[in-house]
C-alpha cells in the first residue's frame, strides 16, 4: 500500500510529522498577493494637439485654418492666431462673443415721473364789433385804391352771406381779417388766404 501526500498541504504535513515523532512546521499563512491587474498607465504613442472640447477664454475649439499649430493660448486664454489670418481670426471672435444688450435703468421707486405741463386753455380772441369792422370796410370801399377786388367778389371768396353779416362772428372775423391783409399790401388772393385762416 502506497500514501501519498501532498507536501504543501498543511494537513499532511502535520501527518507526517506525527509518524515521524516530529513537529510539524507552524503552517505559514498564504501570503501570495492575487494577481490584480495593473491600470495601464502607459501613454499613446501620439497625444492630440489639443484636447477634443477644449476652448478658449471665448469659447472657440481650436481651428487649424485661423489659430497657430501646435495649438497655443495667449495669456488672456484665447487661441493664439495663426499667422497671416489676423482678419478672419478677429471676426470668428466677433462672431463667438455675443454683444451684450443694454439694460434700461428703471427710474427709482418711491419718484413719480414729471408729467409734462398742460398747455394753458386758449383764450378766445374777443368778438369784433360789427359796426366798428363795417364802417371801416365801407371807407375803404369809397377809396378807389382801398380794396384789391369788388365787394361781392371779396363775400364770395370769403363765403359770407348779407343776411348774416350783423350776427355772424365768423364772417365779421374773416372780412377784418381781410382788410388787414389788404393793409399789409397783399393781393387779393393772399387777402382770402390770410381770412380763411385766421
Amino acid at each position: 500500500m502506497q500514501i501519498t501526500f501532498d507536501p504543501h498541504n498543511a494537513q499532511d504535513r502535520a501527518a507526517i510529522a506525527f509518524m515521524l515523532g516530529t513537529t510539524a512546521p507552524a503552517a505559514q499563512p498564504d501570503t501570495a498577493q492575487p494577481d490584480t491587474a495593473q491600470p495601464d498607465t502607459a501613454q499613446p504613442e501620439t497625444a492630440p494637439e489639443h484636447p477634443a472640447g477644449d476652448t478658449d477664454c471665448h469659447g472657440m475649439v481650436h481651428d487649424d485654418t485661423i489659430h497657430s499649430t501646435p495649438a497655443s493660448k495667449n495669456a488672456d486664454g484665447s487661441w493664439r492666431a495663426k499667422r497671416g489670418q489676423k482678419e478672419a481670426y478677429e471676426a470668428a471672435i466677433a462672431a463667438a462673443t455675443p454683444t451684450p444688450t443694454p439694460t434700461p435703468t428703471p427710474a427709482p421707486q418711491g419718484m413719480p415721473m414729471p408729467q409734462p405741463a398742460s398747455a394753458a386753455p386758449a383764450t378766445p380772441p374777443a368778438p369784433i364789433d360789427y359796426k366798428t369792422m363795417a364802417e371801416r370796410f365801407m371807407a375803404k370801399m369809397a377809396d378807389p385804391d382801398g380794396l384789391p377786388a369788388e365787394y361781392e367778389a371779396i363775400y364770395a371768396a370769403l363765403s359770407i352771406g348779407y343776411d348774416d353779416l350783423e350776427t355772424n362772428q365768423t364772417s365779421i372775423a374773416r372780412l377784418s381779417a381781410y382788410m388787414d391783409a389788404v393793409d399789409n399790401g397783399d393781393d387779393h388772393d393772399g387777402c382770402v388766404r390770410h381770412a380763411m385762416s385766421a
